[in-house]
């Protein structure tokens, strides 16, 4: 967004620029003034409408792409008898995606962390090796991040974890023919 920004600031400033040489440097600049008045007032009228909307949308576009869009930052807020604590819901999804380290039968995990009624929701989306225990594996990894919670946030009122396995991942056979003698 911010290249688009520069080329249209750059092309709204060279055609300022051009303009105003024009207008400098021309020896016959009351002239040259009226006659471009002139050609102006010549034009049909839907043509002036069309270029003076051209122009506004040009300048519309130039404004809205300098705006920065950010993203708002999510923070999960605890009080306790000190005062208040906020921690980043990025940090604590980074903290959490450490748990595909942890099970050995996770391929890819991604965490999803959403506070809804002052209550933190949390949702692993996951890829799985074949053969693996799903249900088995979904318990542990509750009751892990869970744990992480309780012990990393402390007083922390967590709704529900959540896990959705979207992947299992086949082993890859091995073929007779690539067998080694």
């Amino acid at each position: 967004m911010r290249a688009i920004h520069f080329l249209l600031g750059l092309l709204l400033f060279l055609g300022i620029a051009a303009a105003g040489l024009v207008l400098i440097v021309s020896p016959a600049y009351p002239e040259c003034l009226k006659l471009a008045v002139g050609f102006g007032a010549s034009l049909p009228p839907w043509v002036r409408v069309v270029a003076g909307v051209l122009v506004l949308g040009y300048l519309f576009i130039y404004l809205l792409s300098g705006v920065a869009w950010r993203r708002r930052r999510t923070f999960i807020t605890f009080e306790n008898e000190n005062g208040q604590i906020n921690v980043s819901a990025d940090a604590v999804r980074d903290y959490l995606g450490g748990l595909k380290t942890e099970f050995a039968a996770v391929v890819w995990l991604k965490s999803l962390l959403r506070v809804h009624r002052g209550a933190l929701e949390v949702g692993l989306i996951l890829g799985v090796r074949d053969g693996t225990r799903i249900p088995e594996l979904c318990k542990l990894m509750q009751a892990r991040v869970r744990e992480l919670l309780a012990e990393h946030l402390g007083t922390c009122d967590l709704a529900g974890v959540s896990i959705e396995v979207n992947e299992i991942q086949r082993r890859k056979k091995s073929t007779p023919d690539s067998a080694v003698p």
